[in-house]
Formats: C-alpha cells, sequence, structure tokens
C-alpha cells in the first residue's frame, strides 16, 4: 500500500506544478495582452504620407518659405488683435502688448510697417471705432489712423451737465440720427450727492443713481459727445455697437440680435491630413458650480494645411487635439467636418475653429491667422 500511496502523492505534485505554471502563464498572457491594449488604445501612430513629409511646423518657426514668398510672425498681443482697412487700403492693427498698453500699427498698402502709436491706460479706457481711437476718460480722441497726427483730440461736449430740456435733447438726438457716420454708445451713471441728515433726526430719502446715455458720433472726420437722458436702445441698439466695434478683417457678425461671429472662408486655405499620434482619456472638469466632471476621448495629432499666395503654396502643419464625437469647429478635410480642434488639453479648452486668412486686389501682401492673438504677414 506504500508504493501506490508514493505514486499518487508524486502525481498530485506534479499536477499542482502544472496548474501553478498554467496560472502564472495564463496571468502573464493576459497582462501582455492587457498591456499591448493599453498601449495600442495610448499609441495610433498613423504612417504619415509623403506629401506631408517636408511641411513646416507653424509651432516653431517664425517665418516659414515657399517659393518667392514667406510667411512672417508679424506681431502678437494679450488680447485678440483687431484690425482695420483704411479708405486707402492702409490696415490700422490693434494689440495689448501687455497690461495697460495699447499699440496701434499701420501696414502699408507694401506690407510694411509704416507707423505705430502706442497709449498707457486701461483697455476699457479705449474704444477703436472705424480707425478712431477713443479715449472715453479724458474725453479725446485720435485720428492717427488717418492723417499720421499722434497728438489727441479734445471732443466737444453735449448737455455734459445733463441740463437740457427733452426738447432740446430730441432735436440734438435727430441731428446725431441724420448726419452722423458711426454712434459708439456708452453708459454711465451720476452719483447724487449726500444729504445730510435733519437736525431734528427726520429719515431723509436717500437719492438714487441716475444712469444716462453718452453717444460718441462723428460728422466726417469731427467727433463729437452727446449726454443723454433720453432712451436711445430703440436708434442703437447693443448690437449696433457690437457691429461698430467688430474691428476684424477675417470675422463677420452672423446675427442681429447677438455676437455671435463667422470667420469668413477663403480658397486659399486648404486643410489636407490630420495625422492622428495618440489617444488618451483626459477628465475636464465641470466649469463650475454644481456641474460634474467629464471624460473625453481625444487623439493627439497634427493638422497639415496648404495656403495659397498666388502661384505659391505655403505648406504648414500645427500640433492639436482633436475630439471627433462634437464638431464645434469648421476644419473639413475632403468635404468632412473633422471635429473639434484644440491647442489644450484642460479646462477652458482653447478651441480652433479655423484658419484666417485676408487680402484684396489693392494690397501688395496678405494677412494670415492660426489665432485671434496672433498676425502672420505673407509677402
Amino acid at each position: 500500500m506504500t508504493k501506490p500511496t508514493q505514486s499518487f502523492a508524486k502525481i498530485e505534485r506534479i499536477m499542482k506544478m502544472l496548474y501553478g505554471f498554467c496560472t502564472v502563464t495564463i496571468i502573464g498572457l493576459l497582462t501582455f495582452v492587457g498591456f499591448q491594449f493599453f498601449k495600442n488604445q495610448q499609441t495610433v501612430s498613423d504612417d504619415l504620407p509623403k506629401e506631408f513629409l517636408h511641411y513646416t511646423s507653424i509651432d516653431s518657426s517664425n517665418v516659414i518659405k515657399a517659393g518667392k514668398v514667406s510667411m512672417t510672425l508679424l506681431l502678437e498681443s494679450t488680447e485678440d488683435i483687431k484690425t482695420f482697412l483704411t479708405p486707402n487700403n492702409e490696415v490700422i492693427v490693434y494689440t495689448v502688448p501687455e497690461k495697460k498698453t495699447n499699440s496701434f500699427y499701420k501696414i502699408s498698402r507694401d506690407g510694411v510697417l509704416i507707423d505705430s502709436l502706442t497709449l498707457k491706460c486701461r483697455q476699457t479706457d479705449i474704444a477703436f471705432v472705424k480707425g478712431y481711437i477713443i479715449d472715453r476718460k479724458y474725453h479725446q480722441y485720435y485720428k492717427w489712423g488717418f492723417d499720421g497726427n499722434k497728438e489727441a483730440v479734445n471732443i466737444p461736449l453735449q448737455n455734459e451737465r445733463l441740463d437740457w430740456d427733452l426738447k432740446k435733447q430730441q432735436e440734438q438726438l435727430k441731428v446725431v440720427k441724420e448726419k452722423s457716420t458711426a454712434v459708439y454708445v456708452d453708459y454711465e451713471t451720476k452719483t447724487p450727492e449726500p444729504i445730510k441728515p435733519a437736525a431734528d433726526g427726520e429719515i431723509q430719502a436717500v437719492p438714487t443713481m441716475e444712469t444716462y446715455t453718452v453717444l460718441t458720433y462723428f460728422v466726417n472726420d469731427n467727433c463729437f459727445r452727446f449726454f443723454t437722458t433720453l432712451d436711445t436702445d430703440k436708434d442703437f441698439p447693443y448690437s449696433y455697437t457690437e457691429k461698430l466695434l467688430l474691428n476684424d478683417l477675417f470675422k463677420h457678425i452672423i446675427t442681429k440680435v447677438s455676437s455671435d461671429k463667422e470667420i469668413i472662408k477663403t480658397p486659399e486655405i486648404r486643410y489636407r491630413y490630420f495625422q492622428k499620434l495618440k489617444f488618451e482619456k483626459v477628465r475636464f472638469s465641470g466649469g463650475g458650480g454644481n456641474a460634474a466632471p467629464f471624460d473625453v476621448m481625444l487623439f493627439h495629432g497634427n493638422l497639415f494645411t496648404d495656403v495659397i499666395y498666388k502661384t505659391d503654396t505655403l505648406k504648414l502643419k500645427e500640433f492639436m487635439y482633436l475630439e471627433q464625437e462634437w464638431h464645434q469647429s469648421s476644419i473639413e478635410i475632403n468635404g468632412n467636418n473633422i471635429g473639434t480642434l484644440s491647442k489644450n488639453k484642460k479646462q477652458p479648452p482653447n478651441h480652433i475653429d479655423a484658419y484666417m486668412y485676408y487680402t484684396n486686389p489693392q494690397l501688395a501682401y496678405a494677412l494670415f491667422t492660426n489665432n485671434d492673438k496672433k498676425l502672420y504677414l505673407i509677402k
């Protein structure tokens, strides 16, 4: 009975060894498969077609050349850049290089920076209206964009004490409506003098602040400021002021009741290919309040684009993040919207709607931007 018992014990040990070996092998195999699956989820690495191998990265190059032309980073700003085309086909560019610094530049028809003007003040004190620069705080304006004069011009004030009767105000408003070429609407408040308490301790009524309207308007090249207690919303609604302050050669307002803007599409920009390099899950915060965080699957990759100027083609690539589920960008490749593109993967996302391009037959150059805070010149 001893020998069979020993044989059985030996077989049992062998079976346990085999079972352990199989268990380790299966675990190892599953681990390997899981690692490969995770790796595949993280890395896509599209093979780049040969035709895109020689595209230049706009992220690392301030000058990109093609044939006889080059694209150069001209200006940068901490706020969105504003542009205005004068009747002489000179482009006025408004930038904010740093806090309390407002810099204006003039680009000639040949694509040369020929003049500049810098004003040291808060951005909220400045209104850029059809090429004119209004200093709201000191009631002055600059005609520099048109005549090169860098000296401020005092603006005549009308009814600044708010002591005109209604009839006189209505007559002046009629003049503004009939003769002005542009009207910038502003609102201010007048704080009444505090009332001293009565000697007998009687409770005094507290006066309320009075809101009034200031219409800065132009008649030819002359500027005026009209202070009024009249309701001017019907004549100059908020949408009118938004359109007046747009100052953007690349966009236009698409609705009458809000500030929704749309990039003006141009055939000189052709999106060619998006190379997917990596795929990952990114968690975004809910944006404040009680909004719950959410996960988004993003592709890391490069957008390849042709920018055409006359007979030459600039070949650009730019690193971006692509989310395919939603289509908030207007970038299309082969007629298909590719999704939502952004330059970062955190809240708030820096969305890229599309590239922007502007020129006209009177200009010996073109303007390009991939960012509202940058301006490139193609020449």
